[in-house]
């Protein structure tokens, strides 16, 4: 098949950033020099991968176990109409990642996507995903089998996405060459590997993951110079690129095109563009990426029965509205807004097994946290701030943060035990309070308790943090006396790695990690997803109540 490649020379590799069609399009925009955008890898169901941590940094380099978390094929199919145009348009290659368990599983995948893409890509080489990826693309007859079905279904260019398996890599490819595919993908992460934190535990949920970065480049140049030698396809390399030299030294070893992934952690979209676009010029250097290391802290005060408030016995440099990830071993690990920072303050409210553990602490117990993650809002004037259910947590380390500039806090719950940190709120500012069941202050919730006074609040700034539905209203209120320019919305989405590269907490093409987690309510108001929408873990666009 005749394969022609785009003018940009950078591919944005499967499972690196593009999880959802929206952040696709999103990323697309932001550079010239982006001419391949490969989607995470597509099943024929739904899965939801791997519980967190699916992340961890190892020596410069990350270990990761996302696990092949997707939407299934017919629900990407469904959500990616016309982001293929929008592509193209561009000048740039939708290339869609599937992966299946057996040929006909893969053949039956890459038919019902074919009508998203333009190119497809076999996942031959995920190594953390039982009875799929690597368990399939090391047998070079399995590969053979596979890509020939692929071949028979669809009738567009076919790239085999090989293990980093020297020695075994070039005659991989040669089957898959031999059966029918355009071009090769070199190479996937190296794994399945098992990293021990400095405490002993597992850094990753799974314990097996892949590992990527600049520990796998010389691993990844000797497969592309392997695949090079036995085949005469073109070849998109990656592995630990992230400067012009890394792009040379691929280009020397016969690659054609040169994805870039883990170089990208922790860059918001529009770092994103810059980075790429100057990789492409020769200026590119990496920024210093956001910490990945846990430090422990032992719980030093624990109070509170609807809300839990943790208080540990250390401190961390963090602003108002950013995130950390707290870690129980063998628990699990989830995104906890700070209520503050010195020493570190956390909101918990009992909801799944990790939150549960963590609301069971007591004084004496380890946690382990690592960040802080994401943006931060600061006050250009005077200020009002509004928090609902555990939004109250950045609403009080801004209160105590800027003090002076916040002249109102409007806060609720369900009930007076949604707000155990109230005392410390109405000491900080003038606090107004409501709940559901008026068991402290008004009855009703925080927008009714706002709609009577937002008129004698002009001139002010404002800062919503809470359930969506909820901002959406107090920003309705709020853009009656300021513009949404001055109207900012801390957002929490369903969060797995922090840094961006997982795609999971998408919202309107944005990744709240390090797009936000703060935003402009000029930038959400219209848009689909904020108030509507949310999605699971699965990446699957749902009803924001589902």
């Amino acid at each position: 098949m005749r394969l022609e490649l785009p003018s940009g020379e950078f591919v944005l590799p499967s499972g690196i950033i593009a999880s959802t069609p929206d952040i696709i399009l999103r990323v697309a925009r932001s550079s010239e020099r982006l001419g391949v955008i490969t989607t995470k890898s597509i099943g024929i169901s739904e899965r939801e991968g791997y519980k967190e941590p699916i992340v961890a940094s190892v020596g410069g380099s990350l270990v990761n176990s996302v696990g092949l978390s997707n939407p299934g094929a017919d629900e990407f199919v469904r959500e990616s109409a016309g982001v293929r145009k929008e592509l193209n348009d561009q000048g740039k290659v939708m290339m869609v990642s599937v992966f299946g368990g057996t040929p006909a599983e893969f053949a039956s995948v890459a038919s019902k996507v074919a009508g998203c893409a333009d190119w497809i890509e076999l996942n031959l080489s995920c190594p953390h995903a039982s009875g799929y990826g690597a368990a399939i693309g090391t047998c070079p007859s399995t590969v053979r089998e596979v890509v020939a079905a692929v071949r028979e279904a669809v009738d567009l260019p076919v790239f085999a996405k090989v293990t980093p398996s020297p020695g075994l890599v070039g005659t991989v490819a040669r089957a898959a060459v031999e059966a029918g595919a355009d071009g090769i993908v070199a190479v996937n992460t190296v794994g399945p590997l098992e990293f021990a934190s400095d405490w002993g535990w597992p850094l990753l949920k799974n314990s097996l993951g892949g590992l990527s970065g600049p520990a796998i480049k010389e691993i990844a140049l000797r497969c592309v110079r392997e695949v090079r030698e036995s085949v005469h396809v073109p070849i998109i390399g990656m592995g630990g690129i992230s400067s012009r030299k890394d792009v040379e030294e691929f280009r020397s070893a016969g690659a054609r095109l040169f994805g870039v992934g883990t170089a990208l952690w922790g860059m918001s979209t529009s770092a994103v563009g810059s980075f790429i676009d100057a990789l492409h010029s020769g200026a590119a250097a990496v920024p210093d990426p956001p910490p990945m290391g846990y430090s422990r802290f032992t719980v030093r005060e624990a109070w509170g029965s609807g809300m839990r408030v943790i208080r540990l016995d250390g401190s961390i440099r963090a602003a108002p509205g950013q995130f950390v990830q707290v870690l129980l071993p063998g628990k699990g690990e989830k995104p906890f807004s700070l209520a503050d920072s010195d020493p570190v303050l956390l909101l918990v409210r009992a909801v799944g097994p990790v939150s549960r553990a963590l609301a069971s602490l007591e004084e004496g117990d380890e946690v382990f946290l690592r960040g802080p993650y994401g943006n931060s809002w600061a006050p250009q004037g005077p200020s009002c701030l509004v928090g609902g259910g555990s939004g109250v947590a950045p609403v009080h380390f801004a209160a105590r943060r800027f003090r002076g500039m916040v002249d109102c806090i409007f806060v609720g719950g369900r009930t007076s035990s949604d707000l155990p940190l109230l005392d410390s709120l109405s000491s900080a500012a003038e606090t107004h309070v409501s709940t559901e069941d008026g068991s402290t202050g008004i009855r009703g919730l925080v927008t009714d308790l706002m709609r009577g006074r937002i008129s004698g609040l002009p001139g002010r700034e404002f800062l919503n943090c809470g359930p969506e539905m909820m901002m959406v209203k107090a920003a309705e209120l709020e853009s009656s006396v300021a513009p949404p320019s001055k109207i900012f919305c801390i957002v929490e989405r369903y969060t797995k790695c922090g840094i961006g590269l997982c795609g999971s907490c998408a919202l309107d093409g944005y990744r709240i990690c390090v797009d936000g987690p703060v935003f402009r309510y000029s930038d959400l108001v219209g848009s689909r997803d904020f108030g509507r929408h949310k999605r699971r873990a699965s990446g699957r666009l749902v009803g924001i109540n589902e």
